[in-house]
């Protein structure tokens, strides 16, 4: 499969975005739809916070935890998972029960986590803040285990991951490298084949971060740095751009009723000091609706 380049300038073809939760999240990510409580689950991950947003009536609730508070995943159970540092741990009414460490070097952290459709958490781990020349690997945690298996190395800043609508095949973000990688994917067993180039992302539109598929099989995909969010086809080629009032999206997810409106976090801890002030006024930090056509994909749920 051949590697494509996203090419500068492209206009998007729909509406533009609507804030609908107060900016000043320091890095919004891990957009996930809640169908049962009709609600979008996001963290702020170094503001430690975890939200709620109801698109419907634009309002949000928080949790606060601790940072760095990275991912949220839903379970078969109804619970959350949720992660911070290598730990992995189960929040439910009751309190939190640990699930996992990642055994890895204490100056990474896990990034992004998703889970596929027979209940895995994928975890993609990255260097703290600080810590140059320092990779990361890509992990798989299996149902019933305390311990994830390490699945890929030599990852500079994991980002997304997410299925094709076949799960037949993974996409996983390496944001330093501007890469997105697709792998041939055995659903039964969780192994991976070789990973082919699928797209490589140009310097002067942003970093690839966060991902999403919707039910067609495209991919798309947050541009931080870029202020805009891009639409792949399954063989690579740039379908959308549709640009953000913000420089730093970080992720995107599919929700709403139908599946059919497309979220989008972003932060303002990336912006420059001087800067971060007006930027909060253009909605950095913001939680983002948008409906782009289509529809997505439903929420995996974790099964532990």
């Amino acid at each position: 499969m051949n590697a494509h380049t996203n090419p500068a300038g492209t206009t998007a073809t729909t509406a533009g975005p609507t804030a609908i939760s107060p900016a000043g999240a320091l890095l919004g990510e891990s957009p996930l739809w809640d169908k049962a409580n009709g609600v979008l689950l996001w963290v702020d991950l170094w503001g430690g916070r975890l939200h709620a947003t109801d698109p419907r009536a634009a309002t949000t609730s928080t949790i606060e935890l601790a940072p760095p508070l990275s991912s949220v995943a839903l379970t078969e159970h109804g619970t959350l998972v949720l992660t911070s540092g290598l730990c992995v741990y189960e929040k439910t009414e009751d309190g939190t029960r640990h699930l996992a460490d990642v055994p890895d070097s204490p100056c990474l952290r896990i990034n992004d986590t998703a889970v596929d459709p027979a209940g895995r958490l994928w975890l993609g781990t990255m260097p703290l803040p600080h810590r140059p020349g320092m990779t990361g690997a890509l992990w798989r945690l299996d149902p019933g285990a305390d311990v994830p298996v390490r699945m890929l190395g030599d990852v500079a800043l994991a980002n997304g991951i997410a299925w094709s609508p076949a799960a037949d095949r993974m996409y996983f973000v390496d944001s330093l490298r501007q890469t997105i990688t697709v792998f041939p994917y055995d659903v039964r067993d969780g192994s991976l084949g070789p990973g082919d180039p699928f797209v490589r992302v140009a310097l002067e539109d942003g970093m690839p971060d966060g991902i999403a598929v919707d039910a067609d099989g495209g991919v798309w995909v947050a541009l931080a740095g870029g202020g805009a969010v891009a639409c792949y086809s399954p063989t690579g080629e740039l379908r959308e751009r549709i640009t953000l009032p913000v420089r730093y999206p970080t992720s995107c997810a599919f929700g709403g009723d139908r599946l059919c409106d497309l979220f989008v976090t972003s932060g303002c801890r990336p912006e420059n000091p001087d800067r971060r002030t007006a930027a909060i006024a253009r909605g950095a930090g913001s939680l983002f609706r948008l409906t782009p056509g289509g529809r997505g994909l439903p929420a995996n749920r974790m099964v532990i």
